[in-house]
């Protein structure tokens, strides 16, 4: 449940972050409060619905991988709406937005679990 957490706050850094460079970008000067908040929901909701898709097992890489995206992406494009978004942002700014995210943070799961994969090896070759 712990690293669950960390894991969303960790991905709402990450959220955070792209965010303020698109706002650069667009010559914005401040973060709304209530946007911080909105993105520490919405990607709660991410991990929740990622992790109810795992538990499916699906044996097609692919087809779970698309499957994750679609939901993710729509979840953001939808939740977009009911946050009000769409009057600074475009549609086509927050899905690329969201991709670069999603991307940012697997490859931040991947390196956490190499890591891990790396004190395994160690434990096993020390006994």
């Amino acid at each position: 449940m712990r690293k669950n957490i960390l894991n969303i706050f960790a991905m709402t850094g990450v959220t955070l972050v792209v965010l303020s460079l698109v706002a650069l970008c667009y010559k914005a000067s401040f973060l709304c409060l209530d946007t911080v908040f909105q993105a520490l929901g919405v990607n709660a909701l991410i991990y929740f619905g990622v992790y109810i898709i795992n538990k499916f097992e699906i044996p097609y890489f692919l087809l779970e991988t698309t499957i994750k995206l679609i939901y993710s992406i729509g979840l953001i494009l939808v939740l977009g709406m009911i946050f009000g978004w769409y009057s600074s942002l475009s549609v086509t700014v927050l899905t690329i937005m969201s991709l670069a995210i999603l991307l940012i943070c697997t490859f931040l799961d991947t390196l956490s679990i190499n890591g891990e994969i790396n004190e395994i090896n160690q434990l096993i070759q020390d006994k």
